[in-house]
């Protein structure tokens, strides 16, 4: 039944589409990404203070239960790779959007569940336990299983135009990324967090999982249909074409994949908690917190610059270099964040952290399909986003921790600043594995 129901020419044939369906699934794709954004830093920050006070949360204890929900996630993110090679993006994706709209929903119950409960169980034990599996859902469902879905399915139908693809891709991604907090505190302060909760699951619930049914399709050879190559000059232009199908095992056995995930994943840790906590920082650094929100929208400029300049050139330079970047970039972001109230500084961080999400966007989504093949795509994204999901998740908890402890987050800063100068030398010497087989 499940089968019959999820046809490749159901609800219609994808070969009968006027242009090269790959752009379809790109641009469905990007959607399904786009609406990760609920479980993301960004979209999260919005929600954290109104939850805290709430829920009669410190910020640690918050940033606690939020970090090991997202752990958790990350734990599973694997498997739900594993899940997408074996039963397509098209029923997962409907499964991710189901699932994600119904943890939304119960997240937008959490402070009556608390009020309700909260005497008999006890206040902080339950209001833990509520976060935690409030976002150990979110994050599942819409990182590990959403964003890993939409990545493996996207990049499986473009060979020649990988780069392009990622940019459109990348610059769709960073002005949603970056605008949502804009909007979403518009709605949280008119309608409050829980109601903004409740509406983003309906919206999942009807529109996303029906558009994953009509318009995902796992992959161009399950269609009957080419996989785009490109022009002969793009062609041209490519280094080295993936001739070899990596499984994740072996993928996870070459020393240029860790290279490659530890600067992803170290991105993910200063970008995520830099986020997450963004309004606390301002207003400790005397930046008001509209000031602080109104940070995102000019990143989403230097975001925007970075995947356009990063997609258009992946195919003509090494990706070693643009991970040298990124690093680089991040960097200098954490220099602005030690003071937003300063202009300079404010810049700084403005300026790297949009340079560093830029090139993590393109990296995080053509590195794998030219390293290691189109085959295995699903696991390997599903290792890489776990990975990532994790390391994200130590973000908020290193930054919380330092504001308890220190009254400050300046230690946060230079713990994190520690391990930049280490994954630059390294990314010196990551070469694409598939030139042993070209």
């Amino acid at each position: 039944m499940t089968k019959r129901f999820f046809r490749v020419d159901r609800p219609f044939d994808a070969r009968q589409s006027p242009v090269y369906y790959g752009w379809v699934v790109l641009f469905f794709g990007t959607l399904g990404m786009i609406a990760a954004i609920p479980g993301s830093p960004p979209g999260m920050s919005i929600f954290v203070d109104g939850m805290i006070v709430s829920l009669d949360m410190s910020r640690t204890q918050f940033s606690l239960s939020y970090t090991l929900g997202t752990i958790t996630a990350g734990i599973i993110a694997p498997f739900a790779g594993s899940l997408v090679d074996r039963y397509g993006a098209r029923l997962m994706g409907c499964i991710s959007y189901l699932g994600l709209g119904l943890l939304l929903i119960f997240t937008g119950f959490l402070d009556r569940i608390f009020s309700y409960f909260g005497a008999s169980v006890g206040g902080f034990p339950l209001a833990f336990i509520l976060v935690f599996i409030a976002f150990a859902g979110i994050r599942l469902f819409g990182m590990s299983f959403g964003m890993t879905v939409c990545r493996s399915m996207v990049f499986r139908w473009f060979e020649g135009r990988r780069g392009w693809a990622a940019a459109i891709n990348g610059v769709a991604l960073s002005l949603s990324f970056s605008s949502a907090p804009v909007l979403l505190n518009g709605v949280v302060v008119s309608f409050g967090w829980q109601q903004t909760w409740l509406l983003l699951g309906v919206l999942f619930i009807v529109i996303m999982t029906l558009i994953a049914y009509v318009f995902f399709r796992d992959d161009p050879e399950s269609c009957g249909i080419e996989v785009e190559q490109g022009s002969k000059k793009s062609r041209l232009n490519t280094r080295v074409v993936a001739s070899h199908d990596y499984t994740a095992k072996q993928a996870m056995k070459t020393w240029v994949f860790w290279i490659f995930v530890s600067g992803l994943a170290l991105n993910a840790l200063i970008g995520t908690g830099a986020a997450f906590h963004l309004i606390a920082i301002g207003e400790s650094q005397g930046v008001s917190r509209a000031d602080a929100v109104a940070v995102f929208l000019p990143v989403a400029i230097f975001h925007v610059i970075t995947t356009l300049s990063v997609g258009t050139f992946s195919d003509r330079i090494p990706l070693r270099y643009f991970l040298i970047f990124m690093v680089g970039m991040q960097t200098l972001g954490l220099y602005g964040l030690t003071n937003l109230g300063d202009p300079l500084l404010k810049w700084f961080y403005i300026a790297g952290s949009g340079f560093a999400w830029g090139a993590f966007g393109v990296l995080f989504n053509i590195t794998w399909p030219r390293f290691y093949g189109r085959k295995y795509l699903g696991s390997i994204n599903g290792w890489v986003g776990g990975i990532t999901v994790m390391t994200s998740a130590m973000g908020p908890l290193i930054f919380g921790l330092s504001q308890q402890y220190t009254d400050s987050f300046a230690t946060a800063i230079w713990i994190c600043a520690a391990p930049c100068p280490l994954v630059l030398a390294a990314a010196f010497f990551a070469r694409n594995p598939q030139r042993q087989f070209a």
